[in-house]
């Protein structure tokens, strides 16, 4: 349990920046911070594995850290706050998805979609902008 909280303290730290600037994103734009939680179970080393997800039920944003490189991890993070911004905007409820599954539903193609464009696209900016401000390297 000590090595799992170490992990967790770690990415704690190592994403700070990441997570200040959504912060930040969040405060101007007049929205609620989502609750993150970091997970740190141990996976198969497949393809496979889960990164993360965003539960409307709970608000929550879960992140898998296992296997995983830091790069993917901020992807993931900045993919599932559009699914929390869609769910903000009403946008997931009006979709009428009905499972997890984009080859069984149509309607959450869309939602994946936009998160994935406007997820990795807003991540890219932002690194781009940290190296640029040499804040990151």
């Amino acid at each position: 349990m000590k090595h799992i909280n170490e992990e967790i303290k770690y990415y704690k730290e190592t994403f700070k920046q990441m997570f200040d600037f959504i912060k930040k994103y969040f405060k101007r734009n007049e929205l609620k911070y989502p609750s993150i939680v970091l997970n740190y179970v141990k996976q198969n080393d497949d393809m496979f594995i889960k990164t993360g997800y965003f539960d409307p039920n709970t608000k929550q944003i879960v992140l898998f850290m296992d296997g995983r490189h830091k790069k993917d991890i901020g992807r993931s993070f900045f993919h599932e706050c559009c699914h929390y911004i869609q769910d903000i905007d009403g946008i997931i409820d009006k979709s009428g998805y009905t499972c997890d599954k984009i080859t069984e539903d149509k309607n959450l193609v869309k939602l994946e979609e936009e998160a994935y464009l406007k997820g990795n696209m807003a991540f890219r900016s932002w690194t781009e902008e940290e190296q640029k401000n040499g804040k990151l390297k």
